[in-house]
């Protein structure tokens, strides 16, 4: 396999100046263990059968590179997390997307297919998957690590061109346009601060002040994270936060009853507990209120079933897989629009996948809205 390693400033400048309007094929690999931010190691890309390795670790400033990415088709595969390192490194991701993914899951083969699964399913060649837990931040990389990567590259435009040809067959080319364009959208929506402890678990077992409690702790945790650049277990736990907004512990002696690990309390102990304080002088009709789970509410159950056997049908009618229609999480998304807002709040809020876009013409307008 012939490639192009970019190791120079002068070589990156030179690998621009050849790259045309045609589709490019782009993915990464990184290394995100104790980091807030995945680190960058290697980025693979390919552009009319040509494949081009860039090191960011020699080629630290990449910002030509990522704004060369503005208006182009870029083509990659199961996107999330690429996305994201592109968005923290761009700043946009003011490009279109074509996910292989994505098109997999349209086309019924898969909701989740791998890289290596699809280019045997398409193409009939066995990619070999033996680098995957490379250290792509160790230098230098093994003549097998960078064959391994340039090979993530390689078949990603053959693959689109069968993809596009039998989503269009299907009926579902503009389906896949629109959800490629989706995931854009919600990778570039900046997430609430004040909603980190949502994602934190039992938040529907503290009182309201605990719910504040958490609320504060979690917000806090984001914001060290960030400017720490650590990730969020490794500035305290999230179990911890939860002992920490139940028990509401008011001196350093009481965290270590908590069995807080010691660096938990050494780096960040009083900064908890200034916290934990400050919240407690509040005005307890601020507290946000008790976390109410959908599984609390007496009809949960039946209305889940009920509404995932109209999805079901859809998915059968349409050979689709109910988790690309709708996820658990999805309909409990909806659920949690319908039941836990106001009419007035509903005006307002952001409305569930369920009821917009592809998903309510094919299903989501049978449901009550």
């Amino acid at each position: 396999m012939q490639f192009n390693m970019i190791t120079t400033h002068d070589q990156l400048h030179g690998f621009l100046a050849s790259l045309d309007n045609s589709p490019i094929c782009v993915d990464t690999e990184f290394v995100r263990t104790r980091t807030y931010s995945a680190r960058l190691g290697l980025l693979q890309l390919s552009q009319n059968g040509n494949i081009t390795l860039i090191d960011p670790i020699a080629v630290p400033d990449l910002s030509e590179f990522w704004k060369a990415l503005d208006n182009k088709q870029c083509i990659l595969h199961a996107s999330s997390e690429d996305l994201e390192i592109i968005r923290d490194h761009k700043g946009d991701l003011n490009f279109t997307l074509f996910d292989t993914q994505i098109a997999c899951s349209f086309l019924n083969l898969g909701a989740s297919l791998g890289y290596a699964k699809m280019v045997e399913t398409l193409q009939g060649i066995v990619v070999d998957k033996g680098e995957s837990r490379t250290d792509w931040c160790q230098r230098p990389l093994s003549k097998k690590q960078i064959q391994y990567a340039a090979a993530d590259v390689v078949h990603l435009t053959p693959c689109l061109d069968k993809l596009t040809e039998q989503l269009v067959e299907k009926g579902m080319f503009e389906y896949f346009q629109e959800e490629c364009q989706t995931t854009l959208d919600l990778k570039m929506k900046k997430a609430d601060p004040l909603k980190a402890y949502k994602a934190i678990n039992n938040v529907s077992k503290l009182d309201r002040q605990g719910v504040a409690v958490i609320q504060q702790l979690a917000k806090w945790r984001l914001h060290t994270a960030q400017t720490r650049d650590l990730a969020l277990n490794f500035v305290i736990k999230s179990e911890n936060l939860w002992l920490l907004a139940h028990y509401r512990p008011s001196t350093v002696e009481d965290l270590r009853r908590l069995n807080l690990a010691p660096n938990e309390i050494r780096i960040h102990g009083k900064d908890v507990l200034a916290i934990i304080e400050r919240v407690s002088k509040q005005d307890p009709e601020t507290y946000p209120p008790i976390a109410k789970r959908l599984a609390d509410f007496p009809s949960y159950k039946k209305t889940l079933k009920a509404m995932r056997e109209v999805i079901q049908k859809c998915a059968d009618q349409h050979q689709l897989p109910v988790e690309l229609i709708a996820s658990k999480r999805v309909i409990n998304e909806y659920l949690s629009w319908s039941w836990k807002l106001t009419d007035e709040q509903r005006i307002d809020a952001t409305k569930p996948k369920l009821l917009t876009g592809w998903r309510f013409k094919l299903v989501g307008h049978e449901f009550k809205h």
